[in-house]
């Protein structure tokens, strides 16, 4: 008799010497033997219609056809918290018409003499973590793979899959609950690309692959990967949905590509692949090549110019509307390197960030900012002026960083100034992070008496409600909002009810990016505060700025 049709035959089962059971097409037990109940130390009432196999089994998800299921090497949990190698097969049971397949599970322990030289290879060519295949059995399996791929004449790939939900995943689960869900989607990758696939993991929840085809062919695999992972993780403790972004090479006939090579090219496709956004794959190619060496080199240089002083500030004045006077301006970081010319904020800015530079340099920009407003505050107090408040940039990262409270009255006591003198800019990407520690800093900063504003808003998430809860004294509207402030329709009355908006919470209003007399014409007659742009006042050095102040000629 089968083990399907013996399953169905409650005395023959109990008295099977293999540990049995079945389960429904969600994994719930509907009927354990007592092997089972030994082997595994769980008793049948605490399993039947009351636990998944993810329980006993660990999280892996049920085929959705009927195909069997064979793992020759698989850690289960005992009931007393040892875990015990055994070999897991499952096979579907048939059932009538188009209704789910049940599963018949059969569990066979490794035998001791096996148990010892199991673990050696385990440990040697799996990973601790997730248990799937690691590094060492990646490259192994994907050199035969590239060597038979040339023998047939046929290409290969080689993709690398990364959660775009890693971070946040890890903060908010912890580590056992990722292991699960990176085994889940490794399952998922499996069914999607066939059993002849190679996949293993190559740490910190990064998966690699390489499958036969073309790129044409490869496409509609990694299309099916994308959906698969999307879909809700069934087992695991809340229902989740994941994406994924992909890199893939390609190894080609008329080259001999290792696979090293191949899997550098499929991390540079990966990074331009994040880049791009979540749920997105890029083909790697040579021009992706020389960006990824150009930001290298970039990383260097920058690691190199704050040692070398090659930042510097230029200020742009601001022009407060109802008086005619400069009253505020905005600090801005500029980089003149040697060996690139001049680099633009917006290339490096970004970079700074990603290697962890931006704190530091975030610091320089407080203090020089702070020291030349201390030096233009004392040369215009000998001329019965003052010198406008200064603004300055302050990133995510510098605000959530430890002591930008005290960095920041240091700064300002070095250059002799009071917190009235200054002003801090944040963008809206704060209300992406950690919110609650970002408030709790600004309103440190508050107390102190510096002003605060919000930067480039209508460009990022442009929650109303943060306005409500932030300490804002001012709010800058983007140059992509300013710059159709002078038509009928849409883009004025956008400004228009920022402005009103702004007002009626007690804020002053920055329209950034005037560059029309017709601009400048319509963010006065919308009670706008003051306007900064090339159509006022481009960027000045602070010797130029120091001349518009006095009124002395150019």
């Amino acid at each position: 008799m089968s083990s399907i049709a013996a399953v169905r035959n409650a005395d023959i089962v109990d008295s099977l010497p293999q540990a049995l059971f079945a389960c429904d097409a969600q994994g719930v037990y509907l009927r354990v033997n007592p092997a089972y109940e030994r082997l595994t130390g769980h008793a049948a009432h605490a399993l039947v219609g009351r636990e998944t196999i993810a329980l006993v089994h660990g999280a892996f998800e049920l085929p959705p056809g009927p195909e069997s299921l064979a793992r020759p090497s698989w850690t289960s949990r005992h009931r007393d918290g040892r875990t015990l190698p055994f070999q897991l097969v499952l096979t579907p049971m048939p059932q009538q018409d188009d209704a789910p397949h049940s599963w018949l599970g059969t569990l066979v322990p490794v035998p001791p003499r096996d148990t010892q030289a199991l673990a050696r290879w385990n440990d040697g060519f799996h990973d601790a973590w997730t248990q799937l295949p690691n590094v060492a059995w990646l490259r192994e399996r994907a050199a035969l793979k590239l060597q038979s791929a040339r023998q047939r004449q046929r290409p290969c790939a080689l993709l690398v899959v990364e959660l775009d939900q890693m971070a946040r995943l890890r903060d908010s689960q912890g580590d056992e609950m990722l292991g699960q869900v990176l085994q889940l989607c490794a399952h998922r990758i499996r069914g999607a690309l066939g059993p002849e696939a190679v996949l293993a993991t190559l740490g910190g929840g990064l998966l690699a692959c390489v499958v036969d085809g073309d790129t044409h062919e490869v496409d509609g695999r990694i299309d099916a990967m994308l959906h698969a992972l999307s879909l809700p993780m069934q087992g695991a403790d809340r229902s989740l949905r994941l994406t994924a972004c992909i890199g893939a090479a390609i190894s080609h006939l008329e080259n001999r590509t290792d696979v090293s090579e191949l899997m550098h090219r499929a991390r540079v496709a990966l990074g331009v692949a994040k880049a791009a956004g979540a749920a997105q794959a890029r083909w790697f190619t040579s021009a992706m090549q020389s960006q990824a060496e150009g930001r290298l080199q970039l990383e260097g240089l920058l690691r190199e110019a704050l040692e070398r002083n090659e930042f510097s500030l230029v200020f742009q004045p601001q022009l407060h509307l109802s008086t005619g006077r400069i009253q505020h301006m905005e600090a801005l970081l500029r980089w003149q390197s040697p060996a690139l010319g001049a680099v633009s904020p917006a290339a490096f800015i970004p970079v700074a960030e990603d290697i962890g530079l931006i704190v530091p340099i975030g610091e320089w920009v407080m203090r020089e900012a702070c020291r030349e407003v201390g030096r233009l505050h004392r040369l215009l107090a000998r001329r019965g002026g003052e010198a406008p408040r200064v603004a300055v940039n302050v990133s995510a990262h510098q605000l959530l960083s430890p002591g930008l409270v005290e960095m920041v009255q240091s700064a300002l006591a070095d250059a002799g100034l009071g917190p009235e003198h200054l002003e801090i800019e944040i963008t809206e990407s704060i209300f992406l992070n950690d919110a609650a520690r970002a408030l709790a800093t600004l309103e440190s900063l508050r107390q102190l008496g510096i002003e605060l504003a919000i930067d480039d808003f209508g460009t990022g998430y442009s929650s109303f409600s943060y306005l409500t809860q932030f300490p804002f004294d001012r709010l800058k509207i983007d140059r992509s909002l300013v710059m159709n402030v002078d038509q009928p329709g849409k883009g004025y009355a956008i400004v228009a009810a920022i402005v009103s908006l702004a007002h009626a919470l007690g804020m002053k209003v920055t329209a950034e990016g005037m560059e029309t007399p017709a601009q400048a014409a319509a963010l006065e007659a919308l009670k706008c505060d003051d306007i900064q742009g090339y159509g006022f006042a481009r960027p000045l050095q602070p010797k130029a700025l120091e001349r518009l102040l006095i009124g002395a000629p150019a």
